[in-house]
């Protein structure tokens, strides 16, 4: 295959107005609405300083998001492969360069006195497309050689508001005309998960414990996470819910809420029935072999082929048989499983195999609120109701284990990428992942959890996984104050990149982000 000639093009200043220049657009303002191009390759050469502020933004929900630096290293996982596989695109990530998946922006020159100005360049139609950040120009092309070319892009100069805003405009539209823009279910208010505290030594019993004091507290829905199942890819209860998961979930909605589980229907471990009966649905590497799409529960796990019917069909069945159960929120993991390479029973892109896997999900459960985590964004949008936009948190800042990986677990990571993904709150309800009241079990300070608390009211999306036999009392009047201002809906204002008014509460995130001062006597509890 021919790789097509890249577009080349030149954005300039000329007098005060930023222009784009290159055949085969002529000459072109880009303020305002930006400007299209239609293109399978782009070149641009920019006039950014070598140490210009850039914003990276991650292939799925846990792949590292930031603001940065052009001439610091890249920001992404760094020296762990089996975690580069998990949480990122192991077949285009680099340690060379800057590289972005959907859109990326990086500071451009301004007069004194002007406030700072961004070029965007952004992938539209609902494709990732990759764009890499480098020193004097910005190359974007097609996530890869079987993905058919994004074909247009968006692109952009203005203050960082402005030009993110209509960069979202214009992503909109683009999936709007594609008719690629499903109606969304309505935000179902705060969720208790049991992820954070039981993990998967949660139970039926103590589900049960859970559900009066959940209900009193005004959780609107109570998600039974990762632990009930027999196993990944065999989704049936295990002896823990000995009644099944139906008998579970009628006992949550007698008490009001809406019953949640979590499930990863795109993907099976080795042991599971699927695999061992039918080796044949999965995407396969040179070999023939299933392919791994990573790891995780102390081994790899690999995927579904959406494009096999059969295949399909068995995650149609499975995710149909979960929302019969009588669960009215799913939580649906690790989906970008179904957009790793390797063979497929059709040829298509791997992002068009991971979007078919979703509007298959989508219809087998269409009363069902869908919160995609390990979700590929750019194909996602449109089609699920909602989507984590960062790494686990924990009752913890960071791991500092995991040198170099933005993408592990810990409130730091998780508060950056949500911060860092702000602008896709129009398009989608975007999870920064659970706040946290509780001081049982945790390290964080009640300044820090109160920053988890704040970073999902400033969202929207509330969730927390706190038991109620683990709290004080002041600690479930906060728990109680949490669910009430989110089923209120606070009242917020983005003020700028990191500052908000939250119920006329002014929050200014930017200290945890870029702190000046020793963060241990901020994080840590006392």
């Amino acid at each position: 295959m021919t790789t097509p000639t890249p577009l080349e093009l030149l954005v300039t200043r000329e007098d005060s107005a930023w222009r784009l220049i290159g055949a085969p657009a002529g000459t072109r303002a880009l303020g305002g609405a930006g400007v299209v191009v239609e293109a399978p390759r782009l070149n641009i050469t920019h006039p950014a300083a070598p140490d210009a502020q850039i914003y990276r933004h991650g292939w799925t929900s846990w792949s590292p998001t930031a603001w940065w630096r052009l001439d610091r290293d890249p920001w992404r996982v760094w020296g762990n492969p089996e975690r580069t596989a998990t949480a990122e695109d192991a077949a285009t990530d680099t340690a060379e360069r800057h590289r972005s998946y959907l859109l990326g922006a990086i500071a451009v020159p301004r007069a004194v006195g002007e406030e700072p100005l961004y070029l965007l360049v952004g992938a539209l139609g609902g494709a990732s497309g990759l764009i890499d950040l480098l020193p004097g120009r910005i190359e974007a092309r097609p996530l890869d050689s079987e993905d058919p070319a994004p074909g247009r892009w968006w692109i952009g100069v203005g203050a960082e508001d402005e030009v993110f805003a209509a960069w979202t405009r214009a992503l909109e539209g683009s999936l709007s005309e594609a008719g690629r823009l499903l109606p969304r279910r309505e935000e179902p208010g705060p969720v208790w998960s049991s992820w954070y505290s039981w993990f998967e030594e949660v139970s039926a019993s103590a589900i049960d414990a859970e559900i009066g004091p959940a209900q009193r507290s005004g959780y609107a829905v109570l998600q039974i996470d990762d632990g009930w199942e027999r196993g990944i890819g065999d989704w049936e209860a295990n002896d823990d819910f000995p009644e099944g998961m139906g008998a579970i979930a009628e006992r949550i909605r007698a008490a009001g809420m809406t019953p949640g589980l979590w499930i990863a229907p795109f993907i099976a471990s080795a042991e599971s029935p699927i695999a061992l009966d039918h080796p044949e649905y999965f995407v396969s590497d040179e070999a023939g072999a299933p392919a791994i799409a990573g790891y995780n529960w102390g081994a790899p796990y690999y995927a579904l082929d959406c494009t096999r019917p059969e295949a399909l069909d068995w995650v149609r069945d499975t995710v149909s048989r979960v929302a019969s159960w009588g669960y009215g929120y799913l939580k649906l993991d690790f989906l970008n499983a179904a957009a790793i390479p390797g063979s497929r029973h059709r040829r298509v892109g791997r992002e068009e195999a991971y979007r078919t896997g979703l509007h298959a999900l989508r219809e087998s459960a269409p009363e069902c609120y869908i919160m995609a985590s390990g979700a590929v964004i750019a194909p996602s949008i449109g089609i699920v109701d909602g989507m984590r936009v960062g790494p686990d948190t924990a009752p913890y800042w960071d791991n500092t284990e995991r040198k170099k990986d933005p993408s592990g677990p810990g409130v730091r990571n998780a508060l950056r990428n949500s911060l860092a993904r702000f602008w896709l709150s129009s398009l989608t309800d975007i999870d920064p992942d659970v706040a946290i009241c509780r001081t049982h079990g945790s390290l964080l300070s009640e300044e820090a959890c109160q920053i988890t608390r704040d970073i999902a009211l400033a969202t929207g999306v509330v969730g927390c996984s706190d038991p109620d036999a683990w709290l004080t009392d002041p600690e479930r009047e906060r728990v109680a104050e949490l669910c009430a201002s989110a089923r209120r809906g606070a009242r917020v204002e983005r003020l700028s990149r990191y500052r908000f008014s939250i119920d006329s509460r002014l929050v200014d995130f930017e200290p945890w982000i870029s702190p000046s001062v020793r963060m241990s006597d901020r994080i840590l509890a006392k």
